[in-house]
């Protein structure tokens, strides 16, 4: 069960691993013992920092896995965010005014959200990361694995000690490959092949609230090798009764 922070919703998966909810987003914070880690910024409606702050006072990484308006608009709220260099221009686009409109209809956003302010918040200090780089937070290290296909600088974070990957959108129950910033098909499989060949049992995902085991890579690699719709229909209804790890 998780609780009410605002408009976020936290809840715990595992110790020190937390999920912060909005909008149908999930972002996640990391804690070791003396750094932690924001692994995405969501929409960016409200101050994310005072929920980071009511579980964790150590110094903090922030990382986004895409550039992605859902996933990086609240990048505003701190000194320096990382992404891949392939995503950074995107970051720049989905932070445009133009951009942070386009999902305000349906958004959960604080009483007295200051809309205008909101529209003109900007990408952030961008830092670069690249395939390798390892955040130790100390008990728990994340290494950046690179994950192209929804994105051409869609990233993940492994981390050993949990067996646990965080793929943010790099692989889902719908992935989006039809967005202009997309790679072809087969750089979306060839990032499916390079995941099934990692060594960890668990998934988060940040449109999907609980820890899903690895087997489900099978399912979309089975939707992207035979793309027949009603083939992709029958592996989607399998998904949906597959368990979840609690």
């Amino acid at each position: 069960m998780g609780y009410k922070h605002g408009i976020y919703t936290v809840s715990q998966v595992l110790p020190g691993h937390f999920r912060i909810e909005n909008s149908h987003v999930y972002m996640d914070l990391i804690v070791g013992s003396h750094h932690a880690l924001l692994w995405d910024t969501g929409y960016g409606y409200d101050d994310i920092g005072s929920v980071i702050r009511e579980i964790t006072e150590l110094p903090l990484y922030v990382v986004v896995s895409h550039g992605h308006i859902d996933h990086a608009c609240g990048n505003w709220q701190f000194d320096q965010v990382y992404i891949h260099p392939k995503d950074m221009d995107l970051c720049r686009l989905h932070n445009s005014p133009q951009m942070r409109s386009v999902d305000l209809v349906a958004a959960e956003v604080p009483e007295g959200f200051d809309m205008e302010a909101h529209l003109h918040r900007g990408p952030g200090t961008l830092a670069p990361i690249r395939e390798g780089d390892v955040f130790d937070l100390g008990g728990k290290t994340l290494e950046v694995i690179s994950l192209p296909g929804h994105t051409a600088g869609s990233t993940g974070l492994l981390c050993k000690e949990e067996r646990l990957i965080y793929l943010g959108d790099a692989a889902n129950d719908f992935v989006w490959l039809f967005l202009p910033e997309a790679e072809p098909v087969s750089v979306y499989r060839d990032t499916l092949q390079k995941l099934r060949a990692l060594d960890f049992d668990w998934m988060l995902q940040s449109h999907c609230e609980p820890l899903l085991p690895k087997r489900r890579l099978d399912w979309y690699m089975d939707l992207v090798t035979d793309l027949d719709a009603s083939h992709a229909l029958d592996a989607l209804g399998s998904i949906a009764d597959d368990g979840k790890f609690s």
